[in-house]
């Protein structure tokens, strides 16, 4: 999953801001990676950390996303800043941002897509490569 850093002035950052999130970057075994502000933007998913320059994700990369209890996450597509890859944050709203995600991408008509990942064969002409999207298997890390 991907990691991230703490972010600046996150106590500022009031609980129940409508497009501002704390959240705290987990991987695959729930461990914590960094602290950070998860910011809905009419077009993106913005992270903003203390160590590193906002990390984005626009809308019309996403291929899905979820939450579960107090855990958002949500999978990235390979046009991405962070190329494609699962990323999680324990947020307190998971639900709520979910919620505003959701709302964005119907308010923008924007469809969750799954890109094809082809798998080519040294042997296989262009005709002959399947055409089914397929869920990757493969994890990215910031």
């Amino acid at each position: 999953m991907g990691s991230c850093c703490s972010c600046p002035g996150n106590e500022s950052v009031p609980d129940n801001h409508q497009s501002k999130f704390k959240v705290i970057n987990v991987d695959d075994d729930g461990n914590e990676l960094g602290a950070g502000i998860m910011e809905l933007t009419d077009t993106e998913l913005v992270l903003h950390t203390r160590k590193r320059d906002a990390v984005k994700w626009p809308y019309l990369c996403l291929r899905r996303y979820g939450y579960d209890s107090n855990l958002f996450s949500f999978e990235s597509g390979r046009r991405c800043q962070t190329g494609q890859g699962i990323f999680a944050f324990k947020c307190a709203r998971a639900e709520e941002l979910f919620n505003m995600l959701q709302e964005i991408m119907q308010n923008n008509s924007i469809s969750v897509v799954e890109e094809p990942v082809i798998e080519r064969n040294p042997h296989q002409t262009d005709l002959e490569v399947p055409r089914t999207p397929r869920t990757p298997t493969s994890k990215c890390c910031l």
